[in-house]
């Protein structure tokens, strides 16, 4: 209300109407006539971000969880289909959810990526203050090791003062893995926890740990806690991916084996490269290991009994998908189809499942 308002309701107001006249805000000075603009307490803001925290978290408690049945049930119902289209100078993969297009990849003879790789490395210079250590990986320009990412057991410094310059001397050699690849003028991102993807789990070759993807129902993620128990070699740790789910133990084994095999190979080439000692200097670097391309990788990362076919179109590509998948999973060959087109005009495999209409 204004100065000439008694508080009382007005004569055109509806029955019972309360009027409030709300006190001015007070100066700190203590003047109420006080014009001058004035701060509120609190930030807007901050309460803002704080209202959605709560209806975030609001929102959480009120997650629908479903039955380990309706899972299953759902995953059934669904008929997922893989479709790859092979050129000579890119490589595309579609997947396919009752027709509906649900995830897409390209994959370029100019792109190919670095992260997976392990290379035998000669370290450059060590910068106390980054608390990192520049690597040449044989790439042209040095890669970065972070001290977060060096592993302090395998340095002889797990129980004392974790200092990169203690670890690392320039003219070092050591086995490095790139976890991030070179973006404009940084160069990739290495770290000395060696980890090796598998079809059904990660192999992290010095860990003592297990990890079970939090996808798998409950009962599925005690299920293969107890196989691992039996399966999993000393002094190595495991990561088991959601693709494991209804795999028996022995299928497990043989996938660990298999990585440990291949860790081993890499280990003996890294040996051989510096001696017996593994700190000889002025070595040059080397690749030990590379990262298969992105068809392997999608069809070994997604391709499993959830998919009712898996269609490829081109020879090189054909190639690769049928040798992976008859060495690492044979049960699936019968789903993996070759596509040939019946005339130069035909439409090719991305035309007749509709995926170039989707893209």
């Amino acid at each position: 209300g204004g100065d000439d308002n008694d508080g009382n309701a007005s004569p055109d107001d509806p029955p019972n109407t309360v009027v409030h006249e709300r006190e001015p805000r007070k100066s700190a000075k203590g003047d109420k006539d006080n014009n001058e603009i004035q701060g509120i307490s609190g930030s807007t803001r901050l309460e803002a971000k704080k209202q959605r925290r709560r209806e975030g978290r609001e929102a959480g408690r009120r997650r629908t969880i479903i039955t380990e049945a309706e899972f299953l049930a759902r995953r059934e119902a669904v008929d997922r289909v893989m479709v790859v289209r092979g050129h000579e100078d890119r490589t595309q993969i579609g997947v396919l959810e009752d027709g509906i297009l649900v995830e897409h990849y390209v994959s370029r003879e100019t792109s190919n990526t670095m992260v997976g790789n392990v290379y035998l490395g000669r370290v450059q210079n060590v910068l106390p203050s980054m608390e990192a250590a520049f690597v040449d990986i044989g790439k042209g320009r040095n890669a970065v090791l972070y001290a977060g990412e060096v592993n302090w057991e395998a340095a002889g410094l797990d129980g004392g003062s974790r200092k990169i310059e203690q670890a690392l001397k320039p003219g070092d050699n050591v086995l490095v893995q790139v976890s991030k690849d070179p973006v404009g003028h940084k160069g990739a991102r290495l770290t000395t926890q060696i980890s090796l993807a598998g079809r059904y789990l990660v192999y992290v070759p010095g860990g003592s740990s297990t990890g079970i993807s939090r996808k798998l129902p409950d009962v599925e993620r005690k299920r293969l806690k107890s196989i691992l128990g039996k399966i999993v070699p000393e002094g190595a740790g495991v990561i088991i991916r959601t693709a494991s789910e209804g795999v028996s133990a022995d299928e497990l084994e043989a996938d660990i084996k298999r990585l440990e095999v291949q860790w081993t190979t890499i280990e003996s080439a890294a040996q051989d490269a510096t001696g017996t000692s593994g700190k000889a200097k002025s070595v040059a670097p080397k690749a030990l290991y590379e990262e298969p391309d992105l068809l392997v990788r999608v069809v070994r990362d997604l391709f499993n009994e959830d998919f009712s076919k898996l269609v490829v179109e081109g020879r090189a590509a054909w190639s690769l998908v049928e040798g992976y998948v008859n060495g690492v999973a044979p049960d699936l060959l019968a789903r993996v189809e070759q596509f040939e087109k019946t005339g130069p005009d035909a439409p090719d495999a991305f035309v007749t499942y509709r995926i170039d209409e989707q893209l």
